[in-house]
């Protein structure tokens, strides 16, 4: 399907949709961003082919934007508040959409995503039901630690883990605060070292093929404040043990929830030689993972699901065909840059490390001036930035690692380290 000339609207007009933007137009797509923020205040709109300032949750007024400018397909990429007002827009407009809103709450929603993986035999760790009237004989019979979340969170944000019960109740209205729909929900806290596994499928007609295969590591295992990943690197370790034990199942699993096309995530933790599941979900990942897949096998999936918004179809056969688990025998990256709470007054030697061969792609999310906030810590908002870096070995990985790690200084107007909280490499064994 040709979608040269086709036109995108795109929700969203901040940071997060630049790269959207950038990458349609390379397509040959025709770009309109819209919120209801000024121009001059989105960096997407300055990028974009045109751009209104309409709320992204104004259906009318985004549907009459439709008809005016005959717009062809609608997209967000990977922010969860704009997806839902797409599918909104898609089902009043009659235009393309990977997915309905029931089958993104099913894939959204921690409770129901848990009892589908029970229903097709994927391991998922050992709930609790907590609640703001538990007694203290309750609140003892629970196996500690364990991990409070809303239902319905992204991005971290409203995550705690409790070592004992002094710590649920303060963690139980965190979570709250943090839930739209009121909801939590609490399961054994899986004590691993702070490591993660990750696995990416697309979906075209209803069948699934995993892409990616990943091993993430998260910044502060020991205090768990920072439940946030710091490192990342592919082809997984697990892989061999996933493929052969847990992808049937999984794939089993998609089919049954009814999803039809685009791309799913799922996150889980290793423990004990199994693999539990503890999250899902089903959007593009935030982080802009075709920085490692695009280099390593030739698969880009912005590009796929901007193809998908305009009617095309989410994966085709020559893409498939480029699915290597194994990355082609090379190996990638993403390392974050966690920061201490502060106001940013210098950046140094970041000239320098962008200069390292193996870095593929830098995404900066705070310059000179900006000031982490304390409720930052532990979500997204806490990194600096992300480097994505592809290499033919896990040793050259590590040593472009180190040199970032140690060149890369951001101070506050003290003369404080603001990036103290390095990335151990010795953590990551195969």
């Amino acid at each position: 399907m040709c979608i040269t000339g086709k036109k995108l609207l795109i929700l969203g007009g901040t940071s997060a949709s630049l790269n959207l933007v950038k990458l349609a137009k390379s397509m040959g797509v025709y770009t309109v961003v819209v919120d209801e923020a000024d121009v001059s205040k989105r960096v997407a709109k300055q990028e974009a082919d045109a751009h209104f300032e309409v709320s992204t949750t104004d259906i009318d007024g985004l549907m009459k934007l439709v008809e005016e400018e005959h717009i062809d397909g609608v997209f967000c990429g990977p922010s969860e508040f704009n997806i839902r007002n797409m599918i909104r827009l898609c089902d009043v407009s009659g235009l393309p959409c990977y997915t309905t809103m029931e089958q993104w709450n099913r894939c959204a929603n921690k409770d129901e995503f848990t009892e589908y993986c029970r229903r097709y035999g994927v391991d998922v760790p050992e709930e609790y039901g907590i609640h703001d009237g538990m007694t203290d004989a309750e609140l003892d019979e629970i196996d500690y630690p364990i991990i409070i979340k809303p239902v319905d969170g992204c991005s971290s944000v409203g995550i705690s883990v409790c070592r004992d019960k002094t710590e649920v109740i303060h963690a139980y209205i965190k979570a709250m605060n943090a839930s739209a729909c009121k909801r939590i929900i609490s399961q054994q806290y899986i004590d691993n070292g702070g490591e993660l596994f990750g696995v990416r499928y697309f979906v075209q007609d209803g069948e699934a093929y995993p892409y990616l295969l990943i091993d993430t590591y998260v910044a502060d295992p020991i205090t768990r404040k920072s439940l946030i990943s710091a490192y990342t690197f592919t082809p997984s370790k697990y892989s061999e043990y996933y493929l052969k034990h847990m992808d049937k199942q999984v794939r089993a699993m998609i089919k049954g929830m009814g999803i039809k096309k685009g791309t799913v995530f799922f996150q889980s933790l290793p423990y004990k030689g199994r693999i539990y599941f503890h999250e899902m979900g089903y959007r593009l990942s935030g982080g802009m993972i075709y920085k490692l897949t695009e280099p390593l096998m030739g698969i880009n999936d912005m590009k796929m699901m901007i193809r998908c918004a305009l009617g095309g179809e989410c994966i085709n056969k020559e893409e498939i065909g480029n699915i290597d688990i194994h990355c082609n025998g090379r190996v990638g990256a993403q390392l974050m840059i966690p920061l201490e709470t502060g106001r940013i007054a210098k950046i140094e030697g970041l000239d320098e490390v962008l200069t390292i061969p193996a870095i593929n792609d830098f995404i900066q999310y705070y310059s000179v001036g900006d000031t982490i906030e304390s409720e930052y810590i532990g979500t997204l908002q806490q990194h600096f930035g992300r480097f994505s870096l592809v290499a033919d070995s896990k040793d050259e990985i590590q040593s472009a690692v180190s040199l970032i790690q140690n060149r890369l200084v951001i101070i506050d107007a003290k003369g404080h380290r603001l990036n103290r909280m390095l990335f151990d490499l010795n953590r990551v064994t195969q």
